[in-house]
């Protein structure tokens, strides 16, 4: 399937979550990106790169490669934080386009440039609620990842 390019009038989801900033991988199909809102440790989102509204709308290639997009994370995520479990939510209340939050879940806490990471809803589903840190120390998750991915 060729890549059908995204309309940038479509939605504001990249300028959202900081793609100029943030983007830790550009797939095919996918891109990767920190979230500027850390849930939790390592928190991310993975989002499609044509403007789709409904799941059921990607297609078989763009799924094939999500995979492949998810199973690298996961192991840079893990090699790097040690997560317990990792969730991916695609919830598209707010933001109307495909994409998923990748938050990893944490039984203990974690710490990272001098700052503390409590999974406070371990261990059920995350709230969602960012933790205050600073974007340096968001620059610096995301340099931290980019090392292992």
């Amino acid at each position: 399937m060729a890549l059908k390019i995204m309309d940038k009038n479509c939605c504001d989801i990249y300028e959202k979550f900081e793609k100029k900033n943030l983007l830790l991988k550009s797939y095919y199909y996918w891109d990767v990106i920190v979230r500027n809102k850390q849930v939790t440790l390592g928190s991310c989102v993975i989002i499609l790169k044509r403007h789709v509204e409904n799941f059921g709308q990607v297609e078989p290639d763009e799924l094939t490669e999500f995979s492949d997009a998810v199973q690298e994370l996961e192991k840079a995520l893990k090699n790097i934080f040690s997560y317990d479990k990792i969730n991916y939510l695609m919830l598209m209340m707010v933001d109307n386009h495909v994409h998923f939050h990748v938050i990893p879940r944490y039984q203990k806490e974690k710490e990272f440039d001098k700052n503390k990471f409590q999974d406070k809803c371990w261990p059920k589903i995350s709230d969602m609620q960012p933790q205050e840190i600073s974007k340096e120390t968001i620059i610096k998750i995301k340099e931290k990842i980019l090392s292992n991915y």
